[in-house]
C-alpha cells in the first residue's frame, strides 16, 4: 500500500500519524510513504483547477508504478 499524507499531519500533528501506523501494522500490511509526492491534499479539487488535480494524482500514480504499488490510501 502506498499511502499519502496531509502536510498538517507531518508538519504539527504527529502525533495523529501513529493511528494510522498501528492499524497498519495490525493488519499485517505492508506500506510505504514516498519522499516525493507525499501531500496527500488535492489543492487542486479544492480550489477547481482540474489540470493541477490531473498533475497531482498523475505524479502520485508515477510514485506507483516506480515502486510497483498495487494499492492506494489516500484519506483527504
Amino acid at each position: 500500500i502506498l499511502t499519502t499524507i496531509h502536510n498538517k499531519l507531518v508538519n504539527t500533528h504527529t502525533e495523529d500519524l501513529k493511528h494510522w501506523w498501528k492499524i497498519f501494522h495490525a493488519a499485517k500490511e505492508n506500506w510505504t510513504v514516498t519522499s516525493e509526492n507525499w501531500e496527500g491534499t488535492s489543492w487542486g479539487y479544492f480550489t477547481g483547477d482540474d489540470d493541477a488535480m490531473k498533475i497531482m494524482a498523475g505524479r502520485i500514480v508515477e510514485q506507483m508504478e516506480s515502486l510497483e504499488v498495487k494499492n492506494l490510501l489516500w484519506p483527504e
